[in-house]
């Protein structure tokens, strides 16, 4: 029996290896992670806050200088983008309250003509105080414009209010200008393992590649055992093999691929993250990270973090792969044996589905808090560990006691996926006509 399994695994692996959808999932879908990983940051690091925002008038109405200060910073800001050429520069307008609405009418009569000035910034009592400050323009709706603007005020307020309370002019400047940044490390008992930021990172990509993979071999197996069926191949095959035999060969053939592709996936991300990470850092030390992207550089860390992740991670996703595959894909084949046609055979996969998706629906929690009772409960859990303990291990210390509990766990849990999978193949690969009821699929188990 077990030389059949062999055999009918071979084929089913070497069919699916050798197809232009493998190859073509396993090059594209690193590259597209790393794509939308990285070219968010990239695009963070690179586009500052526009040349439209030294195209302004300030009304200055606090009686101090702080729209000239404000004017400054704006124009000496090495983050805010530069035409060859373009030597315009904020015009600072000091007016009392009383003047002030009159000249507030005036000036926005001004940003509505053609080729004048973007808008106008309004600094009041209000803005002195460190409440609020006014900004009306074209570039109202433009995000690095306005995190800029909001940042260079609340800088200047900061340093016009030290200065006032007699605070020495080199302390200002320092406390003005320095940026203050916490990098985080992970310490456990088995030494340091690598930035916080890098952690999460490998954690969510990890359960990510895991789910898509999962999800996209176990549907392979429903449909190529729906094919089997309604071409009644599977009639000509159980002659000779054992339904067991053809069950337990399908799902080790298919996940043989799915855990290539895993190796593939880890090895393909690793290189491209490690590549292009220098490049992210080159491009945010340069000065080119807005305020709202004020967390790119350190973000810039995940550029690392395939790279960085240790191999036991590695080794653990790949072993509860293979043992979440063996559970859903048993589940899949089931499901692809009692049906007739691909639209009830997608019906069929439903509860399959929710199983798998309700774990993911976790993730989110499971970030937030590692360690919570949630996430030890779904640890434990044969339909959710596969995902789940390897997103852990990405964002915490898991002790290896609970790693070996949880695989054993599992691996019964697909024993028991196995078995009652292989009781409903038998009798189902067979069975023609109508969709069978829940009633009827218990009758089979029983049967088997």
């Amino acid at each position: 029996m077990a030389s059949k399994i062999l055999i009918v695994a071979k084929r089913e692996y070497l069919e699916r290896v050798r197809s232009r959808t493998f190859l073509m999932f396993t090059l594209l879908i690193p590259v597209f992670i790393a794509g939308i990983t990285m070219f968010p940051l990239y695009i963070a690091a690179k586009s500052g806050a526009s040349t439209a925002i030294r195209h302004i008038a300030i009304l200055d109405a606090t009686g101090t200088d702080l729209g000239n200060r404000v004017a400054k910073a704006l124009t000496t800001d090495s983050t805010v983008a530069r035409v060859v050429g373009d030597s315009v520069v904020p015009r600072v307008m000091n007016v009392s309250a009383a003047e002030l609405p009159a000249r507030e009418q005036a000036t926005a009569n001004e940003v509505k003509l053609p080729d004048h000035i973007t808008g106008y910034l309004v600094l009041n009592d209000s803005t002195l105080a460190g409440k609020s400050a006014r900004y009306s323009g074209r570039n109202a709706s433009t995000i690095g414009d306005m995190d800029k603007l909001r940042s260079i005020v609340r800088q200047e307020v900061m340093v016009s209010r030290l200065e006032r309370e007699g605070v020495r002019k080199d302390i200002v400047n320092d406390l003005a200008t320095s940026n203050f940044r916490l990098a985080s490390e992970r310490l456990t008992e088995r030494g340091r393992g690598g930035s916080g930021q890098a952690g999460i990172f490998a954690g969510i990509s990890v359960g990510l590649l895991l789910f898509m993979s999962i999800v996209f071999h176990g549907q392979n197996v429903l449909r190529g055992v729906l094919e089997e069926k309604s071409s009644r191949v599977a009639e000509v095959v159980i002659s000779s093999v054992k339904p067991e035999a053809l069950l337990a060969g399908k799902v080790l053939g298919v996940g043989g691929v799915g855990l290539t592709q895993q190796i593939a996936w880890f090895g393909i991300s690793a290189y491209l993250m490690n590549f292009l990470g220098p490049i992210i850092l080159k491009a945010a030390t340069k000065g080119a990270v807005t305020a709202s992207a004020g967390g790119s550089a350190a973000n810039v860390a995940i550029g690392n973090s395939f790279g960085g992740m240790a191999l036991s991670v590695v080794g653990v996703s790949l072993l509860f792969f293979v043992i979440g595959f063996v559970f859903y894909a048993s589940l899949y084949a089931a499901a692809g044996s009692m049906v007739n046609s691909e639209q009830e055979a997608q019906q069929a996969a439903i509860p399959v589905m929710m199983l798998l998706m309700s774990t993911w629906l976790m993730v989110n929690a499971v970030l937030v808090n590692p360690n919570s009772r949630l996430s030890v409960v779904l640890t434990w859990l044969p339909w959710s560990s596969p995902i789940i303990v390897p997103l852990r291990m990405g964002l915490t210390s898991v002790s290896p006691a609970v790693i070996a509990g949880s695989a054993v766990v599992a691996v019964i849990g697909s024993i028991g996926a196995i078995w009652l999978s292989a009781r409903i193949y038998r009798v189902g690969m067979l069975m023609y006509g109508k969709k069978p009821s829940f009633a009827e699929v218990a009758k089979w188990i029983r049967y088997a």
